[in-house]
């Protein structure tokens, strides 16, 4: 049964499972949707075909058989039925244990294994599935939260947070924790570790990389073994899911910190130094090959289906081949969306999906006074916005696949515009006569002509190897539209960024950041209040100040996204100095194999791996591969050690 999900569909379902509501009143949720299996049969209309109808006569013209004889062949009849339900048994209608999921990912591009001191989205897509938080996003598109180790905790008032601990919570039944329950205490001591972020010796170690974000715990106290108080210096809207429920806010024991030192920062080939809680231990890490196996002591019985989920990489030109010999159980990033719907044509009966790509393309430009450029002029800065034709930029990057973003992405459910409004605004709105006229309006009231200094165009170099003519499409695109000259240049991605931070002037086209989760609350103080550290541009307005600073003390989700809308038409209006101009974000195409049943939420966009272990195999179906087993934990253990 092949299931497409369009980028609307996922979109839909999401606002079926998920309603908007208070972060104080919210409470835990917990379970996973079960995938249906269809059976597809012969209509019993058809008319049977000419033989049978002669066999069915020559049948009909024969005696009948005794009784005796008729209930023999009855009971002979019913003992087949019956033998066969047991050869052949009912294929599941639900989620059930069992089987190993093989996922494609560059494992060798992981960093280290210190919880703490990571940040590498591949080291993370296996972190997630080793250990908990405190408490986790519900949905990483719309930012809601739910229990992990502890229940969303109650909040007496806007500083103070009080978390309870699940009682069945134990790490894992490995050294050095030996199965051991979780108590406050071990929470407590790993969020001081993280605001601390010394080394072995006791020095400072810069690779606490969310050493600024724990600090905005105020005060810590475990006020029993299941229970424990935190507080902030003052309200702080995102300060759960910025913290306690970001993509590395994980819980590991004392005991691994101690007995691993600096060897679990410096060492990135032994992932048996773990020490988790989560569903899923490891038991091989050989530089290609990442592969866990369900904790025997996993505490949380109603999730963990797989027995086990390996990722794999190697040459990304052999994916193709090792799906089709069922190498793989899933087919999308970093396959081609040509590709893909390549595979889907080969394989109709295998379910596919669509999943946003998690960067988006936009322009950047510090704003402010350069007598070389117009670039400066903030005018200029939004002619260049409407110049650019998200359309075709969208048919030119991804096919079609996609949508334009807003100043914020389409796929952050809740957060982001509705594309009907959106579509209002110049520079989305299907009016392109009407964009070229504001952009000439633009261009001339800034006294800007096809005289005036070049305006410098950077692209990056890994944007333009990925996207090849990319920057010419754009540089065309600006200067068609606004008449000036543009100098196009590639530079490498992160030279270019450092030279906008010290102060160059130039368009830098390429990918945006991640995002961390889907509440912009903390990116856009950093980046569009007056006072933010990363605002880049010269310009500041009182209105998206206070809008911005109302969102942080804003703890109603609900309320909060109201006001993020607000500061998006103010930027889409032009009524704001920006520096950051959203272009498209790609729709990546996949493909999984028939026993496979994702969880939904897998799909998300981002940092959504810990999902794998709430999707499900069927290993009844007769192509399920056999011989997928892990490795024995004795072996691992002596190799690792």
């Amino acid at each position: 049964m092949s299931t497409r999900q369009s980028a609307e569909g996922w979109v839909g379902l999401r606002r079926r499972r998920l309603s908007r509501r208070s972060l104080l009143s919210a409470s835990a949720r917990a379970g996973v949707g079960a995938a249906g299996l269809a059976l597809v049969g012969c209509s019993n209309d058809e008319e049977p075909p000419p033989q049978d109808i002669q066999q069915q006569t020559s049948q009909q013209d024969e005696p009948p058989e005794p009784p005796e004889i008729q209930q023999q062949s009855m009971q002979q009849e019913q003992s087949q039925q019956a033998e066969q339900q047991v050869a052949q048994p009912e294929p599941p209608s639900g989620p059930g244990p069992g089987g190993i999921i093989r996922i494609w990912q560059a494992v060798e591009r992981h960093d280290r294994w210190d919880p703490h001191r990571s940040r590498y989205r591949y080291t993370q897509a296996a972190l997630s599935l080793m250990y908990n938080r405190l408490i986790q996003p519900a949905s990483v598109s719309t930012g809601e939260l739910e229990a992990d180790l502890c229940a969303l905790p109650e909040m007496p008032d806007e500083t103070t947070y009080v978390f309870t601990l699940d009682q069945d919570a134990v790490f894992w039944d490995l050294e050095p924790t030996n199965g051991r329950t979780v108590i406050a205490n071990d929470l407590a001591w790993n969020i001081s570790r993280q605001q601390e972020a010394l080394d072995a010796g006791g020095q400072p170690d810069a690779h606490f990389f969310r050493r600024n974000a724990y600090q905005r715990t105020a005060s810590i106290q475990a006020t029993s073994d299941s229970s424990i108080t935190l507080t902030t210096a003052e309200p702080d809207a995102a300060y759960l899911g910025s913290v306690h429920a970001s993509p590395f806010a994980w819980i590991t024991s004392p005991e691994a910190a101690e007995l691993y030192g600096d060897d679990w920062r410096d060492d990135p080939s032994d992932i048996m130094r773990s020490s988790g809680t989560g569903p899923y231990a490891p038991r091989l890490y050989n530089g290609f090959e990442i592969t866990l196996a369900r904790s025997d002591n996993w505490w949380r019985a109603d999730s963990a289906y797989p027995d086990g989920i390996t990722f794999t990489s190697g040459d990304t030109n052999n994916i193709v081949s090792l799906y089709n010999a069922a190498a793989f159980d899933r087919a999308d990033f970093p396959l081609t969306n040509e590709t893909v719907e390549a595979l889907r044509e080969q394989n109709p009966e295998h379910g596919t999906f669509e999943l946003p790509l998690d960067s988006g393309v936009e322009l950047l430009t510090p704003l402010g006074s350069d007598p070389l450029t117009p670039i400066g002029d903030p005018r200029v800065i939004r002619a260049v916005g409407l110049a650019v034709d998200r359309p075709a930029l969208l048919e030119r990057l991804y096919g079609g696949h996609g949508r334009a973003s807003g100043p914020l992405p389409w796929y952050l459910e809740g957060w982001s515009l509705s594309e009907s409004l959106l579509n209002s605004f110049p520079g989305y709105r299907n009016d392109r006569a009407a964009d070229l006229e504001e952009v000439a309006q633009l261009i001339s009231a800034a006294g800007a002509t096809a005289s005036s200094s070049p305006l410098p165009l950077v692209v990056a170099d890994l944007f333009e190897g990925f996207f090849a003519g990319s920057g010419e499409a754009v540089r065309s695109m600006i200067s068609d539209a606004t008449g000036l000259e543009v100098r196009l240049e590639n530079r490498p991605f992160a030279e270019a960024i450092d030279q906008l931070r010290r102060g160059e002037r130039f368009l830098f086209l390429g990918w945006s950041a991640v995002p961390q989760q889907a509440d912009p609350t903390d990116d856009w103080r950093r980046t569009l209040h007056s006072e933010g550290v990363g605002n880049w541009s010269d310009g500041s307005s009182a209105e998206l100040d206070g809008l911005i600073e109302q969102m942080a003390t804003t703890f109603n989700l609900g309320a909060r996204q109201d006001i993020g809308h607000q500061v998006q038409e103010i930027l889409l209006g032009g009524d704001a100095v920006q520096w950051q101009v959203k272009l498209v974000n790609g729709i990546q195409l996949g493909i999984h194999q028939p026993w496979l049943h994702p969880d939904p939420r897998l799909f998300d966009y981002a940092w959504s791996s810990n999902r794998l272990s709430t999707s499900w195999l069927d290993t009844t179906l007769e192509n399920y591969p056999s011989g997928r087993e892990p490795p024995p934990l004795e072996e691992e253990t002596e190799a690792g050690g």
